[in-house]
């Protein structure tokens, strides 16, 4: 029984929400101190990441997400929240051309927006992709998921989100 418990337990701090669900209202603010409310995107698919600007990965991914962004035009809102202290998310988006918004929340605001437990380990990076009437259609698992890193991937899951939206 015992054993029982604690497998419970480790399931439940590893959980996270399920897909698809309402995305919550977030706002973004920017070095500049501007805000914007992920609502205000709307009527567009947003591809949302929590990044590290230290990890190689979302750096990569960083990249990724520029070339959809130009790829779908003003059918897609591209969007990146840095959570690692200090982060300089101005310098980051210069130094990796990136003409998408990127902000800065905290990892426990990360955490909360996916439904991940606040001691919970986050992979990076967290890559959401969130339908025209707000709604969460894909989020990477807790540890990440690097399938939702890869350009042929993410341009078919988000032309499937479109024409779904389109019916």
């Amino acid at each position: 029984m015992k054993s029982m418990v604690l497998v419970l337990a480790a399931t439940v701090a590893m959980a996270q929400s399920p897909v698809p669900r309402p995305a919550p209202e977030w706002k973004f603010v920017q070095n500049s101190g501007k805000a914007t409310a992920l609502s205000a995107y709307r009527g567009r698919v947003i591809l949302l990441a929590f990044i590290s600007t230290q990890c190689g990965h979302c750096q990569r991914a960083s990249q990724v997400f520029e070339q959809l962004s130009h790829e779908f035009g003003t059918q897609l809102q591209v969007t990146e929240a840095a959570f690692d202290e200090g982060a300089d998310v101005a310098a980051f988006g210069k130094r990796f051309g990136l003409t998408f918004p990127v902000s800065r929340c905290t990892g426990e605001e990360a955490r909360a927006f996916l439904g991940i437990p606040a001691n919970g380990r986050l992979g990076t990076p967290q890559v959401v992709v969130i339908d025209r009437a707000g709604v969460i259609r894909a989020q990477s698992e807790r540890m990440g998921s690097p399938i939702l890193q890869t350009p042929d991937y993410l341009r078919g899951l988000i032309k499937a989100v479109i024409q779904r939206g389109q019916k």
